[in-house]
């Protein structure tokens, strides 16, 4: 189900301005005609100050969060409906993971599918169509979506082939990550993996080897802000040396300025982590208050 990694493109169809010049063509690539850039002088939006320009990309394709999803063979993205990710939680409906205020729901492989029940239904978000206007919008306009867009991610997966099919510099241009991650089963744990009685007892994603790796991109991103990972299991760890072993991953994510990992298990505090982990408020069942 995995979409194809991001094909080598020649330089002529580069889509950012400048082009290259014809001294720069590599000899691979002979045969191709440079793509034709037209001025734009007679456009209303390109008479505008560069700075006007830019808040009207910014208000077009940026501020927003950007719910990445897994689609049969490729990614997509839906723009949250709801005023803040805070406010588009993830919830179980009976039957299986879903936004339904915003997008829909996934199969048991995380496939997205819509509320309308369309799988061929949209998840641009009329983005795309406003990016291939032409060159100069494209160029001037880009970073914005990548630098001011918080990034919204439910499966470990769809982080990883987000990383391999983007290009690098713009996904290095990501400043916010929202992640919501359900664990199916403890990892790090072997008496609790020894239960499912397989071998292995954990399959990607939702092993050990896939949940290291996600963070191992995410430690790699220079300009990263803010992250806040909320990590749902309907159990705690047994062992809170597994808990740490779990958790170990992220702290190679030391970019960020604010970092909250949320969890639903209770638990002991931690120190000298670069994240802020907040556990279930507990209620203590020896206190009664008369008034309520």
């Amino acid at each position: 189900m995995a979409p194809r990694p991001l094909a080598i493109r020649p330089p002529e169809r580069n889509l950012t301005i400048p082009l290259p010049t014809p001294s720069e063509k590599t000899a691979i690539y002979p045969q191709r005609e440079r793509g034709r850039t037209v001025e734009q002088t007679h456009s209303r939006l390109m008479q505008l100050p560069l700075e006007l320009r830019q808040m009207i990309y910014r208000a077009v394709l940026g501020d927003s969060t950007m719910h990445m999803i897994l689609k049969r063979n490729k990614l997509g993205h839906l723009r949250c409906k709801a005023p803040s990710a805070l406010e588009c939680p993830l919830g179980y409906n009976g039957r299986t993971l879903s936004r339904e205020c915003c997008w829909g729901t996934v199969d048991s492989a995380n496939i997205w599918s819509p509320m309308s029940g369309n799988v061929d239904e949209p998840t641009d978000g009329n983005i795309i169509p406003f990016l291939q206007t032409c060159r100069q919008i494209y160029s001037e306009s880009i970073d914005f979506l990548y630098s001011t867009n918080c990034f919204s991610f439910s499966d470990l997966d769809c982080l990883r082939y987000f990383s391999c099919t983007t290009l690098p510099a713009r996904f290095a241009l990501i400043q916010t990550l929202d992640i919501e991650w359900c664990m199916s089963w403890p990892i790090y744990d072997p008496i609790a993996q020894a239960l499912l009685l397989s071998n292995p007892a954990l399959y990607p994603p939702h092993d050990e080897a896939t949940w290291e790796e996600t963070w191992r991109i995410i430690a790699d991103m220079p300009n990263l802000k803010f992250i806040r990972a909320s990590l749902l299991y309907f159990d705690g760890f047994r062992d809170p040396g597994c808990e740490e072993r779990m958790l170990a991953p992220l702290r190679k994510a030391t970019t960020p300025k604010r970092f909250e990992v949320h969890v639903s298990w209770a638990g002991d505090e931690i120190e000298g982590a670069p994240f802020q982990l907040i556990r279930p408020i507990r209620h203590d069942p020896d206190f009664e208050d008369e008034e309520w």
